[in-house]
C-alpha cells in the first residue's frame, strides 16, 4: 500500500470518503436528559409570555377590585346590609358585647341602635334583640361569612359594639381580625376610622 492510499483507506473506514468533509465532532456526549434552555423563560414557546402577562393582569385586576370591595366607607352601618347580613353582624356585634364575660349596658345600647338601623322588620329586630344576651358561638359565625367584604363588616361591627379601651375587647379584636383573615392594612384602617389603634 502507498502513502497516498492510506488517507483513503482511513476515511472508509471512519465513514468518510475521499471527497466527502469530515464529519462534525460532537461537542457533548448525549445524556437522554432535555437540554436545558439558556434562553429566557418561555423563549421556546412564544406564546408562554403573553400567557404570563395576561394572566398577570387579570390577578391584577381581581386585587384590585377585592381592596376596593373591602375599601366600604361606612362598614359599620347596617342601613345597606340584606336582611341576611344584618342579622349575622347584629349576632357579631352580641358576641364581641360579650367577650369580657357580660353585655353592659352601652353595648347593648349601640348594638340596638345598629338594630334599628337595619332593614330588618320589626318582628325580626325583637327577635335579634331578645337572643342579645346569649350569644351564638363565635366560630359558627365566621363559618357563616363568605366573602372579604363581609368579613371587613364582621370586623367593623364588633369593633362599633365594645369598649375599645378594655384590654380584653382589644384582645378578642385581634383574635377576630386573624380569624376573619383580614388584611394588616385593612385592620389599621378600620381600626383608625373609629377611634382604634391596636
Amino acid at each position: 500500500m502507498t502513502e497516498l492510499q492510506k488517507p483513503s483507506l482511513l476515511k472508509r473506514l471512519f465513514g468518510g470518503s475521499p471527497e466527502s468533509p469530515p464529519a462534525p465532532i460532537p461537542t457533548a456526549i448525549p445524556t437522554g436528559e432535555p437540554e436545558a434552555d439558556a434562553s429566557p423563560l418561555g423563549s421556546r414557546l412564544g406564546h408562554q409570555p403573553v400567557l404570563h402577562e395576561m394572566l398577570a393582569r387579570q390577578i391584577l385586576d381581581a386585587h384590585l377590585r377585592n381592596r376596593h370591595q373591602l375599601h366600604d366607607r361606612a362598614p359599620a352601618d347596617l342601613g345597606s346590609a340584606s336582611p341576611d347580613e344584618a342579622r349575622l353582624l347584629v349576632r357579631a356585634m352580641a358576641a364581641a358585647a360579650h367577650a369580657n364575660g357580660k353585655l353592659d349596658g352601652m353595648e347593648l345600647g349601640r348594638i340596638r341602635g345598629k338594630l334599628r338601623s337595619s332593614a330588618l322588620d320589626e318582628e325580626d329586630q325583637r327577635a335579634l334583640e331578645s337572643s342579645l344576651e346569649e350569644p351564638q358561638c363565635l366560630e359558627e359565625l365566621v363559618r357563616q361569612v363568605d366573602s372579604p367584604r363581609l368579613a371587613a363588616r364582621f370586623y367593623a361591627v364588633s369593633l362599633a359594639a365594645v369598649d375599645k379601651n378594655a384590654p380584653i375587647n382589644r384582645s378578642y379584636l385581634r383574635y377576630l381580625a386573624q380569624r376573619l383573615g383580614l388584611p394588616a392594612d385593612l385592620v389599621v384602617r378600620l381600626n383608625r376610622q373609629m377611634g382604634l389603634r391596636l
